[in-house]
């Protein structure tokens, strides 16, 4: 793991099919431009299609060998965050031994190059596991700190505490500042360089939001409305705007997903909806009711992807995998796709977008 500069771009996703391919679809060029962070879930290590408290969890060995099989297809040798922050003690940790551990040691049988994710408040036993693997890797790890820890009067020293646990300096750190849900009161990045102690001895310093609605209530169905991408018109004003900077943070959103990570329950409804990135705003095709027996179904997606690429936003089918997805659907009826393909092609084309839009302000 290397100091990025200010170009470079940080997508926190979660580890779920959409995500993945978009991941492996990106075009080479951008793929280096950016490390992902990946949140592992507990659907991941739960049966398919048995998400109830009742229903067993995989064995550890078998969570891990299929997520890794995973890691090797979608991303490769390239390095990349992984927290577990989402799993509960029971899921962490099973006779056959701690979860972290297990990943980090069936990833260096692949070249895999896994930094671990921590924070100043998980418990023992997990700090525990990052230090082995951190014995296995000496790839480094991502320090995630959260708003309450900024707050906490303790914060500089349980930084240094955290530090010494784990036996790192900050230039073998990577600091990710995660305010989660985007709030425009939040600190502004000269506060935050002044706050943070060791501030230009950090590996790479990341600040983390996201503003994309937890659902899309507010949109009016059968329309096409816009969300401002507040989380990135907050970093773009402040990194451009600022010259005293101590360090210039790196970008991190939630692409088009909300920055909480909420559970779907069985029965869930979602309309036929396009996510699609442009400038500085989200622009939102919402259907009605996919599911809904006496509703237009499936068939909205290729409906409103036939008018996304006659709209001034569309990228063009060039631009990524994601686009190309759209204009193909757009073109033919047989197909309608699914939630699944919907979403993988907007995040594919929003990390694509990102990517070279902070190139391009530089």
């Amino acid at each position: 793991m290397m100091r990025y500069n200010t170009k470079h771009y940080v997508p926190i996703l979660r580890w779920k099919e959409a995500e993945r391919n978009a991941l492996a679809t990106l075009y080479e060029k951008d793929s280096y431009c950016l490390t992902p962070l990946f949140e592992i879930i507990p659907e991941n290590i739960i049966k398919k299609g048995k998400l109830s408290k009742q229903d067993a969890m995989l064995d550890l060995e078998v969570a891990t060998n299929k997520v890794i099989e995973q890691l090797v297809k979608c991303w490769g040798p390239r390095p990349f965050f992984i927290d577990l922050l989402w799993l509960t003690t029971d899921m962490l940790k099973q006779r056959t031994g701690s979860f972290l551990e297990m990943l980090s040691q069936c990833a260096g049988i692949y070249n895999l190059c896994l930094i671990p994710v921590t924070g100043l408040s998980r418990d023992g036993p997990y700090q525990s596991s990052v230090q082995k693997v951190l014995s296995v890797h000496r790839q480094g790890a991502c320090l995630r700190l959260t708003s309450d820890d900024l707050k906490n009067p303790e914060f500089t020293k349980n930084i240094d505490t955290t530090l010494k646990a784990l036996k790192l300096t900050p230039d073998m750190v990577d600091i990710l500042i995660d305010f989660r849900i985007f709030d425009q009161s939040a600190s502004t990045y000269k506060t935050l360089c002044s706050h943070i102690p060791h501030i230009e001895s950090w590996r790479n310093f990341i600040v983390a939001s996201g503003a994309f609605p937890e659902d899309l209530s507010k949109c009016p169905k059968n329309d096409q409305s816009k969300l401002d991408r507040s989380d990135w018109i907050y970093w773009k004003n402040q990194v451009t705007a600022d010259e005293t900077l101590a360090r210039t943070p790196i970008f991190s959103d939630y692409t088009i997903q909300h920055a909480k990570y909420i559970k779907k329950g069985k029965g869930w409804h979602f309309s036929a909806s396009i996510r699609y990135t442009s400038g500085d705003y989200w622009l939102i095709m919402r259907g009605e009711d996919a599911i809904r027996k006496d509703g237009p179904g499936f068939a909205q997606w290729p409906a409103n992807a036939i008018l996304l690429c006659d709209l001034p936003e569309y990228c063009t089918e060039t631009f990524s995998a994601g686009d190309k997805y759209i204009k193909e659907m757009s073109m033919q009826r047989k197909e309608t796709g699914n939630p699944a393909t919907w979403l993988e092609a907007g995040i594919n084309h929003h990390m694509t977008f990102v990517v070279r839009q902070i190139a391009n302000l530089f």
